[in-house]
């Protein structure tokens, strides 16, 4: 019996030893990003555009610097009802289309970010609001990570 904990004290710290020495840095990593997003422009729905933008704001760097175009639309409906039609949840469809330029105006990146989660619905209109509010930023914060994973990779493949 002793000898087999041992077996899974020396295999733990075998894998362990593997597992800190691998290298493994995080993707998101601001510090090695690779460009500054110099300017931005909004359109559609300018709220959300400055939510997106507040979550992209990085640290300056002097290369690589980038223009972003970001075009953003909010979709609510009704996502399930009761058979008395009481609305039950709602879903949020999030859509932003992105363009990075660099300053001499070429496009080196344009993709679209499409978003949907639903949401409980409350019989206070104040608390099916605040559903709604909380996921939007989470659907927010999820496309500004996807594109600083994107940019990056952009910048990396150079």
């Amino acid at each position: 019996m002793n000898n087999i904990s041992l077996n899974r004290f020396l295999l733990f710290l075998l894998a362990s030893y593997f597992l800190i020495s691998c290298g493994y840095q995080p993707v998101l990593n601001k510090g090695k990003q690779e460009f500054t997003i110099a300017k931005f422009t909004l359109d559609g729905n300018k709220r959300l555009g400055g939510l997106l933008k507040n979550n992209l704001i990085f640290p300056k760097k002097n290369k690589n610097n980038l223009n972003l175009n970001i075009k953003s639309s909010k979709n609510t409906s009704i996502d399930t009802k009761t058979q008395t039609g009481k609305i039950l949840t709602y879903a949020v469809t999030l859509d932003f289309e992105i363009a990075a330029s660099e300053l001499d105006g070429k496009t080196i990146f344009s993709k679209v970010y499409t978003r949907k989660k639903s949401y409980a619905a409350s019989d206070v209109h104040f608390r099916t609001l605040q559903g709604e509010k909380k996921v939007v930023e989470t659907l927010i914060e999820s496309v500004a990570n996807q594109i600083q994973i994107d940019l990056n990779s952009v910048y990396q493949n150079r």
